[in-house]
């Protein structure tokens, strides 16, 4: 698929740039850089498991999966994580902790930054199928079905390890103007490693 300059309209070309072929205009210095986007997948904790969905969408039709999905550029990566889990299974959550931040390859397009987030159901909510999902369900985490992606099933593994007493956590917040750093995971002796989604 060709792309144009979106300066002059130009056709772009392969031109090798910092070490690597990237297209780029013929006429002027406008680059098509290829940048990853910024995806959320949140474990949401509920009656001692977590809320899966099996997807109703492709990829992975049919298969479990973490509430999640990219952020849009009008919003920080919490709030699309709350977003995400209103628009899934169809109830509030407060995001209460950064599990991890995953680097995800993809072959035929950009890659993906993924940041998995851990959170609970606002009291008195029950997860229910938004309309990307046949339906969401509560699984306890030793009998967990086979998920869709393997940086969901890394994100949850992390989670296992990571598992801090009820009530140990802060809600994280989103307010516009007062940014705050998101705690660390506790160390593991390992860093995350890429995986693909």
């Amino acid at each position: 698929m060709a792309h144009y300059c979106v300066n002059c309209g130009s056709e772009l070309v392969h031109r090798e740039i910092e070490g690597r072929s990237l297209e780029a205009c013929p006429n002027d210095d406008f680059v098509l850089w290829r940048d990853p986007k910024v995806a959320t997948a949140v474990v949401v904790e509920s009656d001692g498991g977590i809320v899966l969905g099996r997807r109703a969408i492709e990829p992975a039709y049919g298969m479990w999966c973490l509430p999640g999905g990219f952020v849009n550029d009008d919003e920080s990566p919490v709030e699309a994580a709350v977003r995400e889990c209103l628009e899934e299974i169809c109830a509030p959550v407060v995001v209460t902790g950064l599990i991890g931040v995953f680097h995800i390859s993809k072959q035929d397009a950009a890659s993906l930054i993924g940041l998995g987030y851990h959170a609970h159901l606002v009291d008195g909510h029950s997860p229910a199928p938004g309309s990307e999902m046949l339906e969401v369900a509560v699984f306890q985490l030793d009998a967990l079905p086979p998920l869709a992606f393997s940086s969901h099933r890394q994100i949850v593994g992390e989670f296992i390890q990571s598992r801090v007493p009820p009530g140990a956590e802060e809600p994280l917040r989103a307010a516009a103007g007062a940014p705050r750093a998101l705690p660390p995971s506790p160390a593991r002796g390992r860093s995350p490693r890429p995986h693909r989604r």
